[in-house]
């Protein structure tokens, strides 16, 4: 494990004393886009039986998102539990513009990972940074996210299962 693995390692273990869900999404948001150097982060709660991916914190965006899953690389991921690593956003077919075009940002390339449930066969959610400050995202970004993800599982699947119940 190389030190900034370790780094990050440590930084989740240090996570798992925040009980409040949000407040621990808002540091992997962090996190996410600190340990790949991205310009900001996304984490998606999945909703299988609204067919919808639920931004629970997007850097930078002071309002909740929401898309069909299947729909923009994010609802890819969560469709097909495939990471997706797109050096250029507007070559890939699946990409949707549309947020881009409402918020004036401009997406250059995209690490989408999905987070996987504690059945191993459910995507309960997806993790995905945009824009690396230099270049493109790499395997070594792609496993770090994947090691993340799979450490903040068990806390977005509460979370998921805590809005279903209200």
């Amino acid at each position: 494990m190389d030190d900034k693995t370790a780094l990050v390692m440590v930084m989740l273990g240090h996570l798992a004393v925040v009980r409040d869900r949000h407040a621990y999404m808002e540091k992997v948001v962090e996190l996410c886009a600190q340990a790949t150097d991205a310009d900001r982060s996304t984490v998606w709660l999945a909703d299988h039986v609204r067919g919808e991916l639920r931004s629970a914190v997007a850097q930078r965006l002071g309002t909740e998102l929401s898309i069909p899953i299947g729909r923009g690389l994010a609802g890819h991921v969560a469709a097909t539990g495939e990471t997706i690593n797109i050096p250029d956003a507007y070559a890939d077919p699946r990409f949707d513009p549309s947020f881009d075009r409402r918020s004036g940002f401009r997406t250059r390339n995209i690490l989408a990972v999905p987070v996987w449930g504690g059945d191993n066969r459910t995507v309960v959610g997806v993790i995905q940074v945009l824009n690396k400050k230099a270049g493109s995202f790499e395997r070594p970004d792609q496993m770090l996210l994947e090691r993340i993800a799979s450490k903040a599982a068990p806390v977005m699947e509460e979370a998921i299962l805590a809005a279903s119940r209200r």
